[in-house]
């Protein structure tokens, strides 16, 4: 009989993860990594470097490539607990054949085969409804961009073109949110998660586009292990394997004077550090504790479903709002070049970098995420209109006035709610700061 409590116990638990509707980070990568380094001189006095295709980065390391790959699978499956090996038949190999060599190099890292690998560099446009320049969102995302694609303008590159390492490192920042994560898992119903060898999606819906990118983008390190306990499925997380993935290829191209694609691998792993300092990524169901959490599982195991249901929507809706929130806020301050702004003053860290290691990912900034979970939660839910976080049967993602979430909170509670709200942006992002420089500078050749 207990044993029997016990599964369903886990059954109920695998329910409140699976059910999990919103997968989103930050908004905006590039104008989180833009303020990152915009004045830093390990990357503001480098020179412009040539822009190449990812075939020619290919066809030049190929051989290199296969060496670097086996070796960073060996890293994987010996330093990561979760991790799902490589498919042997997956791995790179040295063919010399061009026609297929991206798509061998896509199965190989194991992202989405429709990965544009469009080259471009991005920008916040000044106004999101005039007439569109440049790329088309089509040709830089798999999948249909919503309104906050519309805020930028993709300009087309063309190999030969002399750019600087801050605009690619910028744009590539936010590349791994068009679409690099999505469908990986059995359960996705693609043919490339039916042969990738990651298994079923441990959390999140597999049926939501979006939500299947979920176990690559969150890392949740620092539950009880009650919790653990009782869902072991929650360490099947995989960001640490894109950081040090993308962190080694990006060495090895630069070793292979191969600077584009070092700059571009290094915004992929960068993207990854900067979601582990969202309090939603870093964390199951910030401000429920671990007893709340067994007590409506247990409720729903009981036949009162509700609680679970209500503490999904709420969480999936609070999750939403301190995102668009913290959207719009870089919009305007990036619109307005408020440059001074304490948003942008926190991404600015000073003294020494610290050296970067493999644990950082997990004990510095995901712990540090995690602990102020508890009071972003509350913030939310005092400074929040309250429909928006604490109705569960509101379901925001529909709500027409989401994007006025500023100014509702300023008219509601005033500009001490907006400070206190800021404040806490700026502390999730200077947790990211000092770290996402010793990433960089990790990687960075002599």
């Amino acid at each position: 009989m207990h044993n029997q409590n016990v599964q369903k116990l886990t059954l109920s638990l695998i329910c409140l993860a699976l059910f999990s509707v919103y997968a989103g980070a930050w908004e905006h990568h590039t104008l989180i990594t833009g303020p990152l380094i915009s004045s830093w001189p390990e990357i503001a006095d480098r020179d412009p470097v040539k822009v190449t295709s990812l075939e020619e980065f290919l066809s030049a390391t190929e051989h290199s490539l296969e060496i670097t790959l086996a070796n960073e699978e060996r890293w994987a499956c010996l330093m990561l607990e979760a991790y799902a090996p490589l498919p042997v038949e997956l791995a790179f190999k040295a063919t010399g054949t061009i026609s297929d060599i991206r798509k061998r190099f896509f199965e190989a890292i194991r992202i989405n085969p429709n990965h544009k690998a469009a080259l471009y560099l991005s920008s916040l446009v000044e106004d999101p409804e005039a007439p569109r320049t440049g790329l088309a969102p089509s040709e830089v995302s798999v999948v249909e961009g919503g309104a906050e694609m519309k805020q930028f303008r993709f300009e087309a590159l063309n190999p030969g073109d002399l750019v600087h390492p801050s605009t690619i490192l910028t744009t590539a920042s936010h590349e791994p949110d068009y679409g690099l994560d999505i469908g990986l898992f059995t359960d996705n119903k693609t043919d490339y998660g039916s042969r990738y060898g990651f298994g079923e999606q441990p959390f999140g819906d597999p049926d939501l586009v979006y939500g299947s990118q979920a176990p690559f983008h969150m890392g949740f390190y620092h539950e009880s292990w009650l919790v653990f306990l009782f869902a072991g499925y929650l360490k099947g997380t995989y960001p640490e394997y894109r950081i040090h993935l993308y962190k080694t290829l990006s060495q090895m191209a630069f070793d292979h004077g191969q600077e584009y694609w070092g700059w571009r691998f290094m915004g992929w792993g960068l993207h990854y550090l900067m979601d582990l300092s969202m309090p939603y990524h870093s964390t199951v169901l910030p401000g429920y504790s671990t007893v709340r959490m067994l007590l409506i599982n247990l409720l729903s195991m009981l036949g009162y479903p509700k609680y679970v249901d209500n503490a999904l929507q709420l969480v999936s809706n609070r999750h939403m709002a301190f995102e668009r929130y913290q959207g719009i806020q870089l919009e305007r301050l990036t619109r307005a070049e408020a440059w001074t702004n304490p948003l942008f003053e926190a991404l600015h860290p000073s003294g020494t970098v610290p050296a970067y290691n493999d644990t950082i990912p997990r004990d510095e900034i995901a712990r540090k995420s995690h602990d102020m979970s508890r009071k972003v939660n509350k913030a939310l839910t005092t400074y929040m209109p309250d429909r928006f976080v604490n109705d569960p049967s509101f379901e925001l993602a529909e709500a027409p006035d989401l994007n006025a979430i500023v100014d509702l909170v300023k008219t509601e509670h005033g500009q001490a709610a907006i400070d206190e709200l800021n404040a806490l942006l700026a502390e999730a992002f200077s947790i990211f700061s000092m770290h996402g420089r010793g990433y960089i500078k990790s990687i960075l050749p002599g």
